[in-house]
């Protein structure tokens, strides 16, 4: 019998299968390109996962950098504190909107809100994947519960993830979605504010 996927098998999947690279577990590089990966896939996949449970999927709200979601952040941490997820450090650069979300994250953890904090060195870019812990897991007791199709479709979606440019994720996502980023701070970087759709 099929059990219902959560949020949180979602995210373990899309950490676990391939992506441009062909290989299980290709990282995630950025809390952003996570963030808008759940996101659109909120928006347009889940339903192809009849049997998912969307109460367990975490909330978005629109913010300074688009759609946002403390609860996604949530979970990652979760996942990292229980050795399912590592998350490392990436020696690579920064796109703006990288580094503003990182701003709000460190923001976030340190209790200042929305206050200009990072004089000096800016925040560090985050790449995501399964540690050995959460790869047994996601083998053991999440993929029974996706056909092959869904498999395939959720490959092909972080193939395309993982290709685009950041850039080019915010600009689909803010074009598509602009109540999502009516409140963003870079919004006019990315919206063609003619003929957009609503959310």
């Amino acid at each position: 019998m099929t059990k219902k996927l959560t949020g949180k098998d979602i995210l373990l999947l899309l950490l676990y299968l391939p992506g441009k690279t062909d290989k299980k577990n290709e990282p995630i590089i950025g809390r952003t390109r996570l963030t808008k990966m759940i996101y659109i896939f909120n928006k347009e996949l889940k339903n192809n996962f009849d049997h998912l449970d969307e109460s367990t999927l975490p909330d978005f709200f629109a913010y300074d950098y688009g759609p946002f979601s403390k609860d996604l952040l949530d979970d990652i941490q979760f996942f990292v504190n229980i050795d399912f997820v590592i998350e490392k450090v990436e020696e690579i650069q920064q796109t703006t909107a990288d580094y503003e979300e990182s701003e709000y994250n460190y923001n976030e953890e340190i209790g200042f809100g929305n206050v200009k904090s990072m004089e000096n060195d800016p925040p560090n870019l985050y790449s995501y994947r399964l540690a050995e812990k959460g790869i047994e897991f996601v083998e053991e007791n999440i993929l029974e519960n996706i056909s092959k199709q869904q498999k395939e479709y959720l490959t092909k979606f972080k193939r395309k993830i993982n290709t685009l440019s950041l850039d080019s994720i915010l600009s689909y996502v803010y074009n598509k979605y602009p109540n999502a980023a009516e409140n963003s701070l870079i919004r006019s970087d990315y919206i063609a504010e003619a003929g957009a759709k609503n959310d």
